[in-house]
């Protein structure tokens, strides 16, 4: 039985390896579970850390330039608590997308919930749990993840108008 789980494991992974090379050739990644596949979209280059978890039941888009660190957790979907069909929940699962704008760096275990949006240029501090959507250039960590304080504008912006991103640099799209 352990046998067969194992070789199962190995062919989704095949199989999900298949699907982003074809569809998303900028998609770098190490071992890491994502489920509704077909709801994801990459828009460029994306670097995704081992051990990732990713559901993208409601739906899942990623900007260019993204890096996400080792476990970080993606959701998109969550029970309905006041449904009167049962509880603790029950009904339909209430689907909420996901959106990560470009030039984003999430750290390690951090969870991003159902709805959130993470602003161009943002960074997550390792740990964060994202509950609400993070403005443009913002730091932020914490559970419920906040704002610590925001990266200076001209000098990303300057960074970006000389095409100095870091997976392009290190993927060779330059």
């Amino acid at each position: 039985m352990l046998r067969r789980i194992k070789n199962n494991f190995i062919v989704s992974r095949l199989r999900l390896w298949k699907f982003l090379k074809k569809r998303f050739p900028g998609v770098h990644y190490s071992k890491f579970i994502l489920n509704y596949k077909e709801n994801i979209h990459f828009s460029g280059y994306c670097y995704i850390g081992p051990g990732a978890l990713w559901s993208a039941k409601g739906g899942i888009s990623i900007g260019d330039n993204v890096i996400f660190g080792p476990q970080t957790i993606l959701w998109s979907s969550n029970h309905d608590y006041n449904s009167q069909l049962s509880i603790p929940y029950g009904g339909p699962d209430i689907l909420k997308a996901v959106k990560i704008e470009s030039n984003v760096w999430i750290g390690m275990r951090t969870i991003v919930l159902p709805g959130v949006t993470i602003g161009e240029g943002a960074v997550v501090a390792a740990g964060s749990v994202v509950t609400k959507d993070v403005p443009r250039l913002a730091i932020v960590g914490g559970n419920p993840a906040r704002i610590i304080k925001f990266r200076d504008g001209k000098e990303y912006d300057a960074m970006k108008s000389k095409n100095k991103y870091y997976l392009n640099i290190k993927y060779g799209k330059q």
